[in-house]
């Protein structure tokens, strides 16, 4: 007999190793350096905008107990371990956990856990902030659902939710959906003749609207509060990759305008709200 659809819970099983194998391969280092400002701005811009932003959400809160689900080797933890923060990070992979164990070991107020948020055991209300980046695009709905109820379920009252998604309606996007199968094509030449070796797309990424985003929040009883756009491409994809110190110079201009009618440069947004008391 000819072979039928993919199951759903195939795919997502698919789906999960494959996001643990990608993970997993950069879970040093490599991962790390994403994160330092001193390093190639053109290969880690989208990624320190997008620490700075949820930065910038969290400064007007009292310091408490954080949890960071995705939180790979803990690239938002020496900031806010230097703010008071007591860190909590969760992820999926456990070569990233295993890392960063070792780089935080002699930081008691710093502890990892390897797993899924929707089958994690905390106490209920256990957090002040639950922040999540990078992460609701590798779930399908069924996940997403579970991850969404289990991270307000571990939040306090009056505590906040920060996550960040991929917007479907940016230029960048857009173009990237139109060009879809001569990126496939030609990609593995180009990263070859960059010599780059970490790359994501090859993972299914869903986008989310400020709007869906906002809904889902609500949906788990955490009112939207305030929200920030990272990663402005004016240089959209695919000259973003022929011409990066043009695209870069562009971003850097445009990055400060992010609240002044740039949104549909933005590859993607942060969203924070506080959970009803």
């Amino acid at each position: 007999m000819p072979d039928g659809p993919e199951p759903s819970s195939t795919k997502a099983a698919s789906q999960q190793a494959a996001v643990v194998e990608v993970f997993d391969r950069f879970s040093g280092e490599a991962w790390d350096a994403l994160y330092d400002e001193r390093g190639s701005p053109s290969d880690n811009w989208k990624f320190i905008q997008r620490k700075l932003r949820v930065e910038e959400l969290l400064a007007s809160e009292r310091p408490g107990r954080l949890l960071d689900v995705g939180c790979g080797t803990g690239p938002m933890a020496p900031t806010l371990l230097q703010r008071g923060w007591e860190f909590h990070g969760l992820d999926i992979a456990p070569k990233m956990i295993e890392h960063a164990r070792r780089r935080f070991a002699n930081e008691p107020r710093a502890k990892f856990y390897a797993g899924k948020i929707e089958q994690a055991t905390f106490p209920p209300a256990h957090f002040d902030a639950v922040i999540a980046m990078g992460l609701l695009e590798y779930l399908n709905d069924a996940e997403l659902a579970a991850a969404m109820k289990e991270m307000a379920r571990v939040l306090k009252p009056g505590g906040v939710m920060i996550i960040s998604v991929i917007q479907p309606r940016s230029l960048d996007s857009i173009i990237r959906r139109c060009l879809a199968l001569p990126t496939r094509i030609f990609k593995p030449l180009y990263l070859k003749l960059r010599g780059k070796k970490f790359d994501l797309d090859g993972l299914t990424h869903r986008q989310f609207s400020v709007t869906e985003l906002a809904q889902m929040m609500a949906g788990v009883n955490c009112v939207r509060e305030d929200h920030a756009y990272y990663n402005l491409l004016p240089v959209p994809f695919p000259f973003d990759k022929l011409f990066p110190r043009l695209a870069l110079a562009a971003s850097r201009w445009a990055e400060p305008k992010q609240h002044d009618h740039f949104h549909w440069a933005a590859t993607a947004c942060l969203l924070k709200s506080r959970k009803k008391g």
